[in-house]
């Protein structure tokens, strides 16, 4: 076997494609391109030319992986993972049956979120009640390389069985979809086809390349950051941001989100305005010289991160940012600070929920892992230790790991995360301010009940 043998992860993501080819012998080189826009054109687009600038001649495996939450009607129309339809059908479905049936068709209690399947699939054929074909942007992406529309289970999870592997064909009945009209399910390392020879022809690719057909972003990144055993605790930053921990099973009482994912189950909420919120405190106040131990010597606002909306733990499509507590000696540094933690309490928030289980660390990735404030603040309102992912782009490796896995270079998941994954850096906490945080996470749980009412007057005017 030759050193030359490469393999590519492809991540189609939410404002871009994020590429890592990654070679037998530890060399990587990676790629990027933004949409021009969020369509099936402007997402294959982008493909090409992120492949253009990719040495491609030694590819031996493709994986993919993509947002979920997005629906392709019939190969044109795409319903958004942040659309705000969907809420009189998710009531309708939940209201329908109980939590039995669901752990019984879906291995897991369906959650407060509207972009799963059965809501949005029942939005779609109430819009389009000549709907013949509805997919994802990983099950189209697979279908452009092969040909043909396969799916893995985690990227339709709230409508397939994630131990079988199979749709509901009772839910699908009850809502009157025919199961004909969605992507045919495999194993997330399984060959969905090889590429066509058409893309060949066009020097995108080389023909005849497996591809495995991975799985959604979200485990795609708990993979590539190594996130495997029971136990391990884990944020992924991004546009929204991803807390929880790896349990021994389903929490069928929680407020949050709770299903089978590899080996173990992962219990997690999920922000809605994270990445939106640190664009924003960067874009008005920037973030440079920000030290939270002097900062809150000034006595800082606090922050509701909540500039679209927040899931996780709120649910509430409605809520907006706040900042509370500002004074006359207030300065940028200050508001900049309060955005930075407002994030942190979001997270932690939703760790409050999950009754703030135990672990030894917390293991972070995303573009956000990079800024150090953050890292340290982390580190002290959790009281463990922050490890940053040597690789931000951990949804493309974790594709990679799929294929790598299905074309027989590791044994399994164990082994591959073992040589692959590793670890930028480590921030420990110093305790310094911890008790300060908490005693102001305290309030900035209060804000939002108190003023709930205010921002749905605000929205109607």
């Amino acid at each position: 076997m030759s050193n030359k043998e490469s393999i590519l992860g492809i991540d189609l993501g939410t404002s871009s494609v994020k590429m890592i080819l990654r070679y037998r012998d530890g060399t990587t080189v990676k790629g990027k391109e933004t949409y021009e826009e969020a369509t099936p054109s402007g997402w294959w687009k982008a493909i090409k030319r992120a492949l253009s600038e990719l040495d491609l001649s030694h590819l031996n495996a493709i994986g993919l992986s993509s947002q979920v939450g997005t629906y392709i009607v019939d190969g044109r129309d795409v319903i958004g993972w942040d659309s705000q339809t969907g809420a009189e059908e998710l009531t309708k479905i939940k209201s329908g049956h109980d939590k039995k049936t669901f752990v019984r068709e879906i291995s897991m209690p369906h959650p407060d979120i509207i972009s799963y399947p059965l809501p949005r699939l029942l939005y779609i054929l109430k819009q389009y009640p000549d709907v013949e074909k509805v997919c994802q942007p990983k099950d189209f992406l697979c279908g452009m390389l092969t040909g043909n529309c396969v799916t893995d289970r985690y990227s339709w999870r709230g409508l397939a069985h994630l131990a079988t592997g199979r749709y509901s064909r009772k839910l699908l009945e009850e809502i009157g979809f025919p199961v004909g009209g969605l992507p045919e399910i495999a194993d997330i390392c399984d060959i969905a086809g090889y590429t066509g020879k058409f893309l060949s022809d066009e020097h995108i690719l080389p023909g005849g390349v497996p591809v495995f057909t991975g799985m959604n972003d979200f485990f795609s990144s708990l993979l590539g950051m190594g996130v495997y055993r029971t136990g391990d605790l884990f944020d992924i930053t991004g546009t929204s941001e991803h807390l929880g921990v790896i349990e021994p099973s389903v929490n069928l009482d929680t407020k949050l989100v709770s299903g089978p994912y590899l080996r173990g189950n992962v219990h997690y909420g999920v922000t809605a305005s994270s990445g939106v919120s640190l664009d924003y405190g960067m874009r008005l106040f920037g973030f440079d010289h920000i030290e939270p131990e002097q900062c809150l010597k000034n006595r800082p606002p606090v922050f509701l991160p909540y500039l679209n909306g927040e899931r996780a733990p709120i649910w509430d499509a409605d809520a907006r940012g706040v900042f509370a507590g500002i004074h006359g000696n207030c300065e940028r540094r200050d508001m900049a600070y309060a955005v930075l933690e407002g994030v942190v309490f979001s997270l932690y928030h939703i760790y409050s929920c999950m009754g703030r289980p135990r672990a030894d660390v917390m293991q972070v990735s995303g573009g956000a892992s990079e800024n150090p404030v953050l890292n340290e603040m982390k580190a002290e309102l959790f009281g463990v230790p922050v490890m940053v992912s040597k690789e931000t782009d951990t949804s493309a490796l974790g594709a990679w790991m799929t294929a790598a896995v299905g074309m027989g270079w590791y044994s399994g998941f164990e082994e591959a995360t073992e040589q692959i994954c590793g670890v930028k850096e480590v921030v420990k906490p110093g305790g310094r301010y911890r008790e300060i945080l908490r005693q102001r996470f305290a309030v900035y749980q209060e804000i939002y009940p108190a003023v709930k009412k205010q921002c749905e007057k605000l929205r109607r005017i």
